[in-house]
């Protein structure tokens, strides 16, 4: 009889296949920077913000982007009145911004404050999207280089330069309109 006993010397199929799979995921994870995060993140601009609002919220009533200065000018959706929590959009603006109505002189635009767990709140800034997917026309100032229009015919939002650009386009649009008459 043979007194010896069998060393095992080597990996089993079973434990190699484990390990080439176990270091995938870790390459994966380490390589892709995945993210465990659940929640959504949006990249939205002044740009975007008019579509991003109509693209990812349903409603009936009505759908308001309201921002505050009392959060770091951070914006909040309120969907038919309630907010929505889960989303918070920041770095939207970098300083409060001057709002007008888009209208010959460009007339201070008044916006209502907004009650929140029964505080009162002054918003700096208001994009009201009613049923008929419309809102107010609005021109809205970021005091830095860019000046956006927000117009309830217009899917994009526009940009300008100045404030000046926006009322002669304003006039150019009522002579085209009194043209047509």
């Amino acid at each position: 009889m043979n007194k010896y006993i069998r060393v095992k010397k080597a990996f089993t199929l079973v434990e190699i296949i484990l390990v080439m799979i176990l270091a995938s995921i870790i390459a994966y994870i380490t390589l892709t920077g995945f993210n465990f995060n659940t929640q959504k993140k949006y990249k939205v601009n002044l740009e975007t913000i008019k579509e991003f609002m109509l693209k990812n919220f349903e409603f009936k009533k009505e759908l308001t982007l309201s921002c505050f200065e009392e959060d770091s000018l951070n914006c909040y959706i309120f969907i038919d009145g309630n907010i929505s929590r889960e989303i918070k959009i920041e770095n939207l603006f970098s300083q409060i911004p001057t709002v007008y109505n888009y209208d010959r002189n460009l007339s201070e635009y008044s916006i209502s404050k907004v009650k929140i767990n029964d505080t009162e709140y002054q918003p700096f800034f208001e994009l009201k999207i009613n049923s008929d997917k419309k809102h107010n026309n609005l021109v809205l100032d970021t005091l830095d280089e860019k000046v956006y229009l927000f117009s309830s015919i217009s899917k994009n939002v526009k940009v300008f330069d100045t404030t000046n650009e926006i009322i002669d386009r304003f006039f150019d649009m009522e002579i085209e309109v009194k043209d047509a008459l």
